[in-house]
């Protein structure tokens, strides 16, 4: 990797009109300078067609509008099609960076040359009052982490950064998945070294509307069903069969606790 390689960052948008503004001038602050940044609406209903047009011309970064093809689609298209960078980050439309996130993030993969994949650690906070929930994770998790990452991605998606050459190796995001973010970490732990940022540079916004939020948990475990069966083969049979189990046990045990705990409200 040269000292200052080109970062792609691809921003998929979906209706997002009133965070998206934030969420690039999150990339276009960045301290480190060599950076493209292509944003692709993704079939949005309200007004982030003009908003991200007039912000486009201002701002002088890639746009691109497309029928709605899903998040995974819109990731590789934005990738394979219009970036250039050595390196890739990705960031949703209703999230945003710390100014210094791709400069440290770009520094860490270039001391560490076992590496093509680095996170760092985020701050959830709440979309209404602004309040800081939890940063996270609190671990070092890096190295060779597949037995890890196996039984769960520790990290939030948006605060990643990878080589291109990992992705081409991969074949990049499957889009037949839902929960797409962990079944790319577990290929690419299969692949790589993870590094670490130990360091709050990724803010992910806690809402209603986040995906896993709107989901059953019977719904999450059958996404993590289909993501483990399709990675079966990258662990031992039991430390797979050990990983379903608890999901298993997770995700129905949380219903059951959940439903009790409402009948005892209403009774």
């Amino acid at each position: 990797m040269n000292s200052n390689p080109l970062v792609s960052v691809i921003i998929p948008s979906y209706n997002h009109e009133c965070y998206i503004e934030q969420a690039i001038n999150s990339v276009i602050n960045q301290t480190y300078k060599n950076i493209e940044l292509i944003v692709i609406d993704d079939g949005s209903t309200d007004n982030s067609l003009t908003l991200l047009s007039e912000l486009s011309v201002k701002l002088g970064f890639k746009f691109v509008a497309q029928e709605n093809m899903g998040v995974c689609k819109t990731l590789n298209r934005g990738i394979r099609e219009f970036s250039r960078g050595q390196l890739i980050c990705i960031l949703a439309s209703d999230d945003r960076f710390h100014s210094t996130k791709i400069e440290l993030q770009v520094k860490e993969l270039s001391n560490n040359k076992s590496s093509e994949f680095c996170f760092t650690q985020a701050v959830e906070f709440d979309t209404n009052s602004g309040k800081e929930l939890r940063v996270f994770p609190k671990k070092n998790f890096t190295g060779r982490v597949l037995n890890k990452i196996i039984f769960r991605q520790p990290y939030a998606a948006g605060s990643i950064m990878f080589t291109r050459d990992l992705y081409n190796d991969i074949d990049g995001f499957d889009p037949s998945l839902k929960a797409e973010d962990w079944d790319f970490s577990i290929r690419c732990a299969a692949k790589t070294d993870f590094s670490f940022v130990s360091k709050p540079l990724f803010y992910y916004r806690s809402h209603a509307n986040n995906t896993m939020k709107a989901m059953s948990r019977r719904d999450i475990f059958h996404n993590k069903a289909i993501i483990l069966a399709k990675n079966y083969m990258l662990v031992s049979p039991w430390l797979w069969m050990f990983s379903v189990l608890s999901h298993f046990l997770y995700d129905h045990f949380y219903s059951l606790l959940k439903r009790l705990k409402i009948r005892q409200l209403v009774n």
